[in-house]
């Protein structure tokens, strides 16, 4: 009967485990996304939360958080329509031969498409944005109660525990170096280059893929190949195709070259752990996996080290 009992509470268990990652399930990254954030924002929340009282400080770097994920986005939106138009007008401008032109019609009733599944999929991403918000908000007020929280149930030994904990602060704060250092450097470079290859304001557009390159979902492509597009539509050949090159070489050629170097180094993890971690948490989890993807296989690492220190 004690037998009959266990198993009795072990299959409930299971179930509602299963049940409770179903739910969770469609806001994994929005947790994920809360967690990073409340951990690059908490050390000036704890500057703040020594002045005024926490629930204050919380809501103060909440707006702040906003603030600067919405502008930066605002722009880059901005600068994506804007190029797009300018292509457009620049198409109807030129008797371009028939298969062309067909073709050109089809790639943008594809973008058309593309854009109104986006528009479809809004309120679906403004839900996973108030709950990455509202996590975000709590992780901040409650954060070193639900670290604590978490320690209690890692299943290692408190050494091991540490490890972990070390390492998710280690790993995360090199993705952060690495995004921020690699997006100014290749914002300098798309200065130099829209200069090299006469685009107006080379400068702001220099600090728009700076933007470009740190935001989830964006890069720096989207911002040099229109360019690289408009000057050839405008039959100006030579710095078209030489802007191109110049993109694909010196500005994404630099950030996919030197991006996981730079986290490597930063971070002290080999670089085959980050570039499989980067490219495979962002295929698993989307940006936030850039994070999560060498984070989880440095615990997987440290799980392994576990095993074998016990054995």
């Amino acid at each position: 009967m004690k037998n009959l009992n266990k198993y009795l509470f072990f299959g409930i268990f299971l179930i509602i485990l299963i049940l409770a990652f179903l739910i969770i399930k469609p806001f994994i990254t929005a947790i994920l996304t809360s967690i990073v954030l409340a951990y690059l924002f908490y050390p000036f929340y704890n500057v703040l939360n020594k002045k005024i009282h926490k629930t204050l400080a919380a809501v103060i770097i909440l707006l702040i958080a906003i603030l600067l994920f919405v502008i930066p986005i605002f722009f880059v939106i901005n600068s994506l329509l804007n190029e797009s138009i300018m292509i457009y007008n620049s198409i109807k401008q030129i008797n371009l031969d028939p298969l062309l032109s067909s073709t050109l019609n089809k790639v943008f009733n594809y973008i058309t498409l593309q854009a109104q599944e986006l528009i479809k999929s809004i309120p679906k991403f403004l839900v996973n944005i108030f709950i990455t918000l509202f996590l975000f908000y709590y992780f901040l007020k409650e954060g070193n109660h639900i670290i604590e929280a978490v320690k209690k149930i890692i299943p290692l030994e408190k050494k091991h525990k540490e490890i972990v904990v070390n390492e998710f602060k280690r790993v995360t704060s090199a993705v952060v170096y690495g995004l921020i250092l690699i997006g100014l450097i290749v914002g300098i470079l798309t200065s130099i280059g829209f200069y090299l290859f006469n685009v107006s304001n080379p400068i702001l557009w220099g600090l728009i893929v700076i933007i470009a390159s740190i935001l989830p979902g964006l890069g720096t492509s989207v911002i040099w190949i229109p360019a690289s597009l408009i000057k050839l539509f405008q039959q100006d050949y030579f710095n078209g195709i030489g802007l191109f090159l110049y993109g694909l070489i010196f500005i994404s050629g630099f950030e996919v070259v030197f991006k996981p170097k730079l986290i490597s180094y930063k971070s002290d993890i080999h670089p085959t752990l980050i570039v499989l971690g980067v490219f495979g948490g962002l295929a698993l989890l989307g940006f936030i996996g850039v994070f999560f993807g060498p984070l989880i296989l440095v615990i997987f690492i440290t799980f392994l080290k576990h095993l074998f220190d016990k054995e």
